[in-house]
């Protein structure tokens, strides 16, 4: 595998970085904690700090909490780089690349303010889904379409030993 084959194995990743810090700095230079932006009637620009993992689980308030979380992220974007390299269907290779890329935006928000900027907020009525970010997105679609490859992979090899 050629350098720039590697090299576009991560373009995904790299513009989902870029995406997300960028989107994150205007949040922050615009609004102040807690401020709704309401955009339409079911969707709000809302910031939040989630100091935790996905949807507040496992707040890490004390630097030993920061800490694991910071060494779990590093670990598990190590992991995904191996994964992406071994990967040779294109839906895996850019599952990976934008897991990679959400998994690092969200790091730079934990180790630059201590806390994940979130600021997507859908809602229904009076029912508020959790805030999220352009990173969540990214690692949200990134697991989708791994587990379409899989999906499709092990569709096909039924298929072809006559289960369907």
């Amino acid at each position: 595998m050629s350098i720039r084959h590697k090299a576009l194995r991560f373009s995904f990743a790299i513009l989902i970085i870029f995406l997300d810090q960028l989107s994150k700095v205007a949040i922050l230079y615009h609004l102040s904690f807690k401020d709704v932006i309401t955009v339409t009637s079911f969707f709000n620009l809302t910031l939040t700090f989630n100091r935790g993992v996905s949807f507040g689980f496992f707040p890490a308030d004390t630097l030993w909490g920061k800490l694991v979380l910071v060494l779990i992220a590093v670990s598990f974007v190590v992991w995904l780089v191996f994964c992406l390299l071994k990967a040779e269907e294109l839906f895996n290779q850019i599952g990976y690349s934008l897991i990679i890329g959400g998994a690092l935006g969200n790091l730079v928000d934990r180790l630059q303010y201590g806390a994940v900027v979130d600021f997507l907020q859908f809602h229904l009525y009076n029912h508020f889904f959790p805030v999220f970010n352009i990173a969540d997105s990214a690692i949200t679609v990134g697991v989708i379409l791994i587990f379409l490859q899989q999906a499709w992979h092990v569709g096909k090899k039924k298929k072809g030993q006559g289960i369907i």
